[in-house]
């Protein structure tokens, strides 16, 4: 999320958000707590994001990593670190296994945002990946950010080429803090296609197999900052949006964005919304990364962050709340909401991540304390 030799904004300004400590365990809730109620599915991850289901129901999860060794600092407000400490891993048997490493990875070192692997999707029973923070403007010129095909033995086939497209297809309106290898958040199957959103630039994206590149939607007005995507049985894709610093509350909203392009408000009224996804009620659901915004300052509040369910084109409820930044939802097969996070933590959140379960229909249910159980692998 840069621009040219410029300094980056996270998803939108100040969004603070490896393979260090990739073990996870399938924990007993705790009882007792404020956090009764939710269930520890894995633990001691590295900065977790986006994550899908095999056909066999192994579950696969995108690691961002923490940077890695190699230090950019170009002037005061920016510093990077960057290297490839970004994997993707299953979670299967209350465990996270590796099964593709070495993947770029990069630290914004004053916000504390991290960049690469972001999400996971499966498209006809074959896992696909999207990966950012790499390429020329993201100091690793010998990468690509874009969309590749997990391969059985681990490697990673590129299938959409973003860091070359991007350049040829810029946004309408192009923000200060563009770059041009793009800030990719999250990946969805559509139909025979993946798409994918461009935060800071402002783009859905449609990726085929064949890796042709299109832009399905361009969203860069007003600088709303796409993330994640639902898809619907038509076709039609939910994007919630994460806006710009200083943050709005009320000011994100879920777009609807049909096949050819044409755009609706679906949902408004959230805050800095970084994911979306339809349960098995069918009702949308949205992940806010932090609330109780003042409008005075870009800093988010801590532990304030919610999973709600829409109920009206402008109305909806708190299923989980009190939640440290949560980054990435979705349902097993169960039917049971789970949720990825902290966005962002100290020490660049080296073994702190998480993925949690709840009953969606046991809400609302309080995040407050509840602690995430060691790992035991």
């Amino acid at each position: 999320m840069r621009g040219a030799v410029s300094r980056p904004i996270v998803l939108g300004t100040s969004m603070a958000l490896a393979m260090a400590g990739v073990a996870a365990a399938t924990l007993a809730q705790e009882e007792g707590a404020e956090g009764s109620g939710i269930t520890t599915i894995a633990s001691g991850l590295t900065n977790p994001r986006g994550f899908d289901w095999a056909p066999d129901g192994t579950m696969y999860l995108a690691q961002a990593g923490w940077g890695g060794d190699n230090e950019v600092r170009l002037v005061e407000g920016f510093s990077v670190d960057n290297g490839l400490t970004s994997s993707i891993a299953t979670v299967a048997d209350g465990c996270a296994t590796p099964v593709a490493v070495g993947l770029p990875s990069l630290l914004w070192v004053e916000a504390g945002w991290i960049w690469g692997a972001m999400d996971v999707a499966f498209l006809d029973g074959v896992p696909y990946a999207l990966i950012s923070g790499a390429g020329p403007s993201w100091f690793s010129p010998s990468s690509t950010s874009g969309v590749y095909r997990l391969n059985e033995d681990g490697t990673m086939t590129l299938i959409g080429d973003v860091s070359s497209w991007l350049p040829e297809n810029p946004p309408e309106e192009i923000p200060f803090d563009y770059g041009q290898d793009g800030s990719l958040f999250d990946l969805e199957a559509a139909g025979d296609s993946l798409l994918l959103s461009e935060a800071v630039g402002g783009q859905l994206l449609r990726v085929s197999l064949d890796g042709e590149i299109t832009s399905v939607a361009d969203l860069s007005a007003g600088h709303l900052v796409p993330t994640g995507i639902a898809v619907d049985e038509e076709g039609n894709a939910y994007i919630g949006h994460e806006t710009a610093a200083p943050y709005i509350e009320g000011g994100a909203p879920v777009l609807k964005v049909t096949p050819d392009g044409e755009v609706s408000d679906h949902l408004t009224g959230l805050t800095v919304t970084t994911d979306v996804a339809f349960g098995p009620d069918g009702a949308l659901y949205a992940s806010e990364m932090a609330t109780g915004f003042s409008g005075e300052t870009a800093d988010m509040p801590a532990d304030s962050g919610r999973i709600v369910r829409q109920t009206g084109p402008d109305s909806f409820e708190p299923v989980v709340t009190d939640l440290p930044y949560p980054v990435n939802i979705g349902f097993d097969s169960d039917g049971q909401l789970l949720v990825s996070g902290p966005a962002f933590a100290p020490d660049a959140g080296v073994g702190q991540g998480w993925i949690v379960s709840v009953d969606p229909s046991a809400g609302p249910i309080s995040f407050a304390g509840f602690e995430p159980e060691a790992a035991n692998c």
